[in-house]
C-alpha cells in the first residue's frame, strides 16, 4: 500500500461540486518513492476530495487501493459532470482529463471497511518520479525494474530520438514477485497503446510514461524488468529485424534468448487477412514458453492471441475494410516468458498458414539444365512459391524419374532436386513439374548424354615432405567439369579439413601413403571422385651441422679424402661425387679421389650426400680448390754413361729409374758444362771438338700435370784423343 499524505480522522459527508470548498485537499503527487496521497479511514463516511483548478496538469492518473468497483471513486468537473473514476465493473483506475484553471471534486464511497489510499499523479512530459529508460536496439538487455512496495505504480520515462521510431514495450515479472504494465501515456498524457498489460507497440511520440503495476512486490529488489525497444524507424524496419523473404507456406524464425537478448524480431512479408499459426520448439507450456508480439505497420495492434487448448497462438493479420488481399508487411518480436529461465532459452518459432499467406502466387518458369549426365543428379527449379512437395518428372521412351526435394530457397523462388537418371536412355525426355497441390507445369525437355568422366586421373605435384606444400592436379575430365572439391587423404582415409587444392603436410603423417581425391561437379551431371597415385610422405632432409670438407694435397697424383662433417637427423648412409669446375666428375663418386692430370687447373669440390631412412636426402657441396700440378718425377737410380771416352767412340745414355713413371724424356749433352749443339739424343759419337773435355748428360723427366724432374750423368773422364 503506498503511504498516506494526509489520513482523515473523521472524514466529513460528502459534498457536491458546489460545496467542494468542505472538501478535504487532494494533494498531487508524483510516481517517487514517497508519492502525497490521501488515506481514507476503515469505516469512513462517504468523502469528497478537492484538487484546485490551478494545481493539476491536463492529464492525470487517479489510483486506489480498493479493488472493488463498488467502493470506487469518481470524478467531477465544476458542473457535477463526472469525467473519470473507478465506479464499474471491469473498469480500473485510469488517466483521467481535466481542464486547465477548473476545479475538480473526487466523491469515495463510504463504508469500506480496510483503510485506502488515493493518490493523483502527473502523466504528461512533466511527470515527475519516473526512471529514466532509453530504448535500446532489438536484442539489448532490458531494463532492470524499480523496487517497490505491493500495489505500488513505478513509472518508465522511456525515450527515443525520432518521434517516428516504433517500440515495442513489455512489462515482466521476475522470480520476486508480481508485476505487469498497466498503462503507456505520449507526451500529452494519452494511451499510447491499448494494451499495455500484455505488451504493445507505439509510436508518435520521443518521450513516452510507460507505468507498471506492482502487484507483489518487494522494497529490496524489482520484481520486475522492462523491455523497451526499437523495432522500427522512419526508415522501416529495426536494421536488427531479420527479413524472412517469404510466407506463402508459413516460416520459422531461430535465435537464442536471455536477459541480455531477450528479444528478437522479424519483418513479414504478410497480406491482409493472412492466417497464420505460431507455435515454439521446444515445446511447453503457453506460460512458459516465449512470447510473440505482430505488429503491422497501421494499427500496431498484436495480432496473436495464445490458444492454451491448442499449444500454439493464432495471429491474424487485419483485414482491409473491404477486404481486398493487399500487401500489409508486418513485425513479428518474440520475447522472453513473464518468468524465464536463468540459462539461455534457445528458440524456433515456426508458423504454419492453413491457407497461403502473403502476395506470392506459385509458378513454375523453368528446370535447368537443359543436358545432364545419365546417374543420380541435381536440377534446380525456378519460379516463386515453390513448395517442399513440389516434383521434377522427367518421361518419355517407355521411362519415368520422379524427384526428391534437397532444399528449397528463403524466398521460395528456386529449389534443387534429385532425380536418378541412372538408367535414363540417352535421347531427349519429357520435363514437368506437378506442384503439391497438383497442378502440372511443362517445362520443355531434356537430353540425357554420357555422365562426366576423367580421362587423365587426378596427380600429387610437389614433395610430399613433413612441413612441405603439396599440389592437387584436378586431372582432365570430360565434359569439362564446372568446378573440383579436394579431400587429401592418408591411407586412404579423408584427413579432417584437408579440403584445399594445396596442403601442407604434417608430422603425423611421416611414412604414410598420401593420395588426394577429386570430386568434379559439373550442372546437370553426377557427382564424380577420381583419386590420384599414392605418394609417401617422407621425414625432412638431414642438415650438416658440421659441413663436409676434403682432406690432402689438391694437387695432380694425390690422394684426397672427403669427411662427411656431422648430421642431423644422422643419416643412415653417404653416397659422394667429385666434381670439377662444378661438373660431375664420371666414376668419382668414392669417399676418395687420386687427382688426375685431366683436372689440373680447375677447381675441385666434393658434393656429399646425407640418406635417412624414410626421409629426403641432403645434400652440401665443400669449399673448391684449385688443383695444381703434381709432384716432379725423381731419379731413384741415377742416369748414366757408357762407352769408351775417345774420339771416334760412341757413349751410351742409361736415363736410369724415376718415380713417378715419366711419360717421356729430354737430353742434353755438355762437354766441359757446354751444352753441345744437336746433342739430345741418348748416345753421342765423340768429335775431334771434344778431345780433352769431360762429357756430362742432363736428363728432364716429364709426366703429364707434373713438373719436370731433371737428374745429371757422372762428368766422364777427359776425351783422349
Amino acid at each position: 500500500m503506498l503511504p498516506a499524505g494526509t489520513a482523515l480522522a473523521a472524514a466529513p459527508a460528502a459534498q457536491d461540486a458546489d460545496g467542494a470548498g468542505d472538501c478535504l485537499p487532494f494533494p498531487a503527487g508524483d510516481f517517487g518513492a514517497d508519492p502525497a496521497g490521501v488515506t481514507v479511514p476503515a469505516g469512513s463516511p462517504d468523502t469528497c476530495l478537492t484538487i484546485p483548478a490551478d494545481e493539476h496538469s491536463t492529464r492525470e492518473l487517479l489510483t486506489t487501493t480498493v479493488d472493488d468497483y463498488s467502493y470506487g471513486f469518481s470524478v467531477l468537473d465544476e458542473s457535477g459532470t463526472t469525467v473519470c473514476g473507478f465506479i464499474e465493473w471491469g473498469s480500473s483506475p485510469e488517466g483521467c482529463t481535466l481542464t486547465p484553471g477548473e476545479a475538480y471534486t473526487v466523491l469515495v464511497p463510504g463504508g469500506f471497511p480496510w483503510d485506502q489510499t488515493l493518490v493523483r499523479r502527473d502523466i504528461t512530459a512533466a511527470a515527475g518520479g519516473c526512471v529514466d529508460t532509453p530504448a535500446g536496439k532489438v536484442g539489448a538487455p532490458s531494463a532492470e525494474g524499480v523496487p517497490a512496495s505491493s500495489d505500488d505504480y513505478v513509472c518508465h520515462r522511456v525515450t527515443t530520438s525520432d518521434a517516428r521510431d516504433t517500440l515495442h514495450l513489455n512489462a515482466r515479472d521476475t522470480s520476486a514477485g508480481l508485476a505487469t504494465g498497466f498503462a503507456v501515456y505520449d507526451a500529452d498524457g494519452e494511451v499510447a497503446c491499448e494494451d499495455a498489460i500484455s505488451g504493445c507497440a507505439v509510436t508518435g511520440s520521443t518521450t513516452y510514461r510507460a507505468i507498471v503495476h506492482v502487484g507483489n512486490g518487494d522494497t529490496t529488489a524489482p520484481v520486475y524488468r522492462l523491455d523497451a525497444v526499437r523495432v522500427g524507424t522512419a526508415a522501416g524496419p529495426a536494421p536488427e529485424c531479420a527479413k524472412v523473404p517469404d510466407v506463402t507456406y508459413g516460416f520459422q524464425v531461430s535465435g537464442t534468448l536471455s536477459e541480455q537478448r531477450p528479444t528478437l524480431c522479424a519483418v513479414l512479408p504478410t497480406a491482409s487477412n493472412d492466417w497464420l499459426k505460431l507455435s515454439f520448439a521446444p515445446e511447453r507450456e503457453l506460460h512458459e514458453s516465449p512470447t510473440p508480439w505482430l505488429y503491422d505497420g497501421s494499427t500496431r495492434q498484436n495480432a496473436c492471441t495464445p490458444l492454451r487448448g491448442g499449444g500454439y497462438h493464432d495471429c491474424r493479420v487485419p483485414a482491409e475494410e473491404d477486404y481486398e488481399y493487399i500487401a500489409r508487411p508486418t513485425t513479428l518480436v518474440i520475447g522472453l516468458p513473464s518468468v524465464p529461465s536463468q540459462a539461455p532459452v534457445e528458440v524456433r518459432a515456426t508458423a504454419h498458414c492453413p491457407s497461403r499467406c502473403g502476395t506470392v502466387s506459385p509458378t513454375v518458369t523453368a528446370v535447368t539444365p537443359g543436358t545432364v549426365g545419365a546417374g543420380k543428379v541435381t536440377m534446380r527449379v525456378t519460379g516463386a512459391a515453390l513448395h517442399e512437395k513440389d516434383v521434377v518428372e522427367v518421361s518419355g521412351s517407355g521411362y519415368r524419374a520422379r524427384s526428391t526435394t534437397v532444399s528449397v530457397a528463403p524466398d521460395r523462388r528456386s529449389m534443387d532436386v534429385s532425380l536418378d537418371l541412372t538408367s535414363a536412355p540417352r535421347t531427349a525426355l519429357n520435363l514437368s513439374v506437378v506442384t503439391h497441390d497438383g497442378d502440372t507445369y511443362q517445362r520443355g525437355r531434356v537430353t540425357v548424354v554420357a555422365p562426366i568422366r576423367a580421362t587423365a586421373v587426378p596427380t600429387v605435384t610437389g614433395t610430399a615432405v613433413v612441413g612441405g606444400k603439396v599440389t592437387a592436379k584436378a586431372g582432365t575430365w570430360t565434359p569439362a567439369a564446372d568446378a573440383y572439391t579436394y579431400q587429401w587423404r592418408s591411407g586412404g582415409v579423408a584427413i579432417a579439413g584437408a579440403t584445399a587444392a594445396t596442403y601442407t603436410l604434417p608430422s603425423t603423417l611421416f611414412g604414410k601413403q598420401l593420395s588426394v581425391a577429386v570430386t568434379a561437379r559439373k550442372a546437370g551431371h553426377p557427382v564424380v571422385t577420381a583419386v590420384s597415385g599414392s605418394v609417401v610422405v617422407k621425414g625432412l632432409a638431414p642438415k650438416p651441422t658440421k659441413v663436409p670438407y676434403m682432406s690432402g694435397a689438391t694437387r695432380v697424383g694425390d690422394r684426397l679424402t672427403a669427411v662427411a662433417g656431422t648430421w642431423s637427423p644422422a643419416p643412415t648412409s653417404y653416397a659422394y661425387q667429385w666434381r670439377a669446375n662444378g661438373v660431375a666428375i664420371a666414376g668419382a663418386t668414392g669417399s676418395t679421389y687420386v687427382v688426375p692430370a685431366s683436372v689440373v687447373g680447375r677447381k675441385l669440390t666434393v658434393t656429399v650426400t646425407a640418406h635417412r631412412t624414410g626421409h629426403l636426402s641432403g645434400a652440401h657441396t665443400t669449399v673448391g680448390y684449385t688443383v695444381a700440378a703434381g709432384l716432379a718425377p725423381k731419379a731413384t737410380t741415377a742416369p748414366y754413361l757408357t762407352g769408351t771416352v775417345k774420339v771416334g767412340r760412341t757413349l751410351t745414355l742409361n736415363r736410369g729409374t724415376w718415380t713417378p713413371a715419366p711419360s717421356s724424356y729430354t737430353y742434353q749433352w755438355y762437354a766441359n758444362g757446354r751444352a753441345i749443339s744437336g746433342a739430345t739424343r741418348t748416345t753421342l759419337t765423340l768429335a775431334t771438338a771434344q778431345r780433352g773435355a769431360k762429357i756430362t748428360v742432363r736428363v728432364t723427366a716429364y709426366r703429364t700435370g707434373h713438373t719436370a724432374g731433371v737428374a745429371w750423368t757422372r762428368s766422364t773422364g777427359a776425351v783422349a784423343g
